[in-house]
């Protein structure tokens, strides 16, 4: 029984230093002393850097914003046709295409 209470004892004391370490890194974090768990710090920044699994990811989201930025129901911004003799160019609404015609 007293081994049972001096366990509970000792891991209640341990939870409130933990709590309390906790506490005293997020405002030394805060301050601006250390970089804890809130603030990414620059190591962690160097190294996505030079990672390539990181770069791989970075170029992945960087296509992924590119390929949704391109509308492809839209079709192009020019048009030709050579046999009729007509350019067509998209302007700002959607929908609407004028024949470029000299004449």
């Amino acid at each position: 029984m007293r081994s049972a209470v001096l366990v509970v004892t000792i891991a209640a004391a341990a939870g409130i230093f933990l709590a309390l370490a906790d506490r005293v890194l997020l405002w030394s974090e805060r301050r601006g002393w250390i970089y804890y768990r809130k603030t990414k710090g620059r190591t962690s920044v160097l190294a996505e850097e030079f990672s390539p699994a990181a770069q791989a990811v970075k170029r992945a989201m960087e296509q992924e914003r590119v390929r949704k930025n391109v509308r492809p129901a839209e079709g192009p911004p020019l048009s030709v046709d050579l046999d009729k003799g007509v350019a067509r160019i998209r302007h700002a609404e959607p929908g609407r295409q004028e024949p470029a015609d000299p004449e």
